[in-house]
């Protein structure tokens, strides 16, 4: 099979770079394709044009082993559900809540992480960052806290403007100020960890905040110091011992 990307030292089939790129399509141009489409087409019609635009990555998704074409029905029948309705009963107002599914299921994914652990920032932290130190957890957590409350007031928002307010207003939020809000929190986060940690590489952000906040002023800055120097020294400790093992070998 040709593969089009490499990420983690493992290749990705192209069908799944495919699949998340029309994925990705579909959701950021969701907004504007329902403004666009809702004067011009009925329910049906519309319907059975999302339907098929949301279909094809599922499609591709799906390589032919039987548990994962139900872990792929499972994780995309509530939409394709909503849709479905939609076409049958003809009520237009029910394609505006789609964005709302996907905001209910993200929070849902999150709250369960807390729940049942690790949260999900913390999840995403150790992707990055293997070895996570056991300081940071706690800001993990409340992060993950943070997101929640962040995608409920957002489920509620759609579900307000989709019930009570013009399709205008709809698909600016859907379309526009939803993710203002969500690069603005991502921006005030990074702000917020790099000032409570102060744990910096070699990026050009975390140089200018070095020479403005010095990690060695704060008590967390001096834990994240400490924690880049054993690892700098684990590292060093790796390299010895695969030589050692290069050079042993015939």
């Amino acid at each position: 099979m040709p593969h089009a990307a490499q990420r983690s030292g493992r290749f990705v089939p192209a069908r799944q770079v495919v699949a998340g790129t029309v994925s990705a399509v579909f959701f950021l141009g969701y907004p504007v394709v329902i403004y666009l489409a809702y004067t011009r087409l009925g329910a049906r019609g519309l319907g059975v044009l999302l339907l098929a635009l949301y279909g094809l990555p599922v499609l591709l998704r799906v390589r032919g082993a039987r548990a994962e074409i139900g872990h792929v029905a499972r994780q995309h029948a509530p939409l394709a559900l909503l849709i479905g309705l939609a076409i049958a009963t003809g009520n237009r107002t029910l394609l505006l809540l789609l964005p709302l599914l996907v905001s209910l299921y993200l929070l849902w994914t999150f709250v369960v992480s807390l729940r049942h652990g690790p949260p999900m920032i913390e999840r995403f932290a150790r992707i990055v960052e293997d070895d996570l130190p056991d300081f940071t957890l706690p800001y993990c957590r409340g992060v993950t806290v943070v997101w929640c409350v962040f995608m409920a007031a957002n489920s509620v928002c759609i579900a307000a403007l989709a019930f009570a307010a013009p399709l205008s207003w709809w698909a600016l939020y859907t379309g526009f100020v939803f993710y203002l809000l969500m690069g603005s929190l991502l921006a005030g986060e990074f702000v917020v960890r790099k000032l409570w940690f102060r744990y910096y590489q070699g990026g050009l952000a975390d140089r200018l905040f070095a020479r403005a906040f010095p990690a060695e002023r704060t008590a967390n800055g001096r834990r994240s110091l400490a924690y880049q120097e054993r690892r700098l020294v684990r590292m060093e400790r790796m390299e010895r011992s695969r030589g050692q093992s290069d050079q042993t070998t015939p």
